[in-house]
């Protein structure tokens, strides 16, 4: 791991924890509110999602208006990601999906999968992101790895994060997979175009 994105990595992760209280609460609405807009305007419906770990936004809001297919990932022993099937209303809920991983991470038990190509989306929870659809992940590379495999059917990448997460610019390793939407709640970024420079 690079000197400089394990300390970009620890601040990030502190600032995104930091937030807090009603403050959090205003922000997730707004962002899964602008995720909405996105999902709907895109007509996307086969979705993998996540389920909220280390302060980052939870979306249990916009998984149980959301009309299409969940599936959460998995993480597999050797480090892949698989996509399992999820109820939307209860995709995050500790109460009905008690499966965890090594990580504390709430996964799916439902056996039903699908490959990441069959999917329409990704949404990918940051560390921390740049207006040029880099990303900050954990560091674990799972996401990289996942969306590595991309065929000529691609799914669309798209980031989540709070706006307090973004960075000038970040540092870009060669395995490293850019991101084509980040969703915030102070905005969105579509990294598929370049950033307007004043």
């Amino acid at each position: 791991m690079k000197p400089e994105k394990a300390a970009l990595r620890k601040a990030l992760r502190s600032r995104r924890k930091a937030l807090g209280g009603f403050p959090r609460f205003q922000a997730i609405r707004r962002l899964e509110d602008r995720l909405e807009r996105l999902t709907r305007g895109l007509s996307i419906t086969s979705v993998a999602a996540y389920c909220a770990f280390d302060g980052e936004p939870e979306l249990d809001g916009w998984l149980k208006r959301h009309r299409g297919q969940v599936w959460l990932p998995r993480v597999l022993p050797d480090h892949r990601l698989a996509f399992h099937h999820a109820d939307p209303q209860t995709a995050c809920s500790r109460r009905r999906l008690p499966r965890t991983n090594r990580f504390g991470i709430i996964e799916s038990a439902d056996p039903r999968q699908r490959g990441i190509n069959s999917l329409d989306a990704l949404l990918i929870p940051l560390v921390g992101f740049d207006a040029h659809g880099n990303r900050l992940g954990m560091g674990a590379g799972f996401y990289d790895r996942a969306l590595a495999q991309r065929s000529c059917r691609r799914p669309l990448a798209i980031g989540v994060a709070f706006g307090c997460q973004e960075v000038d610019s970040l540092p870009v390793d060669p395995w490293d997979q850019p991101l084509d939407y980040i969703v915030t709640d102070t905005g969105l970024i579509d990294a598929r175009r370049p950033p307007v420079s004043d």
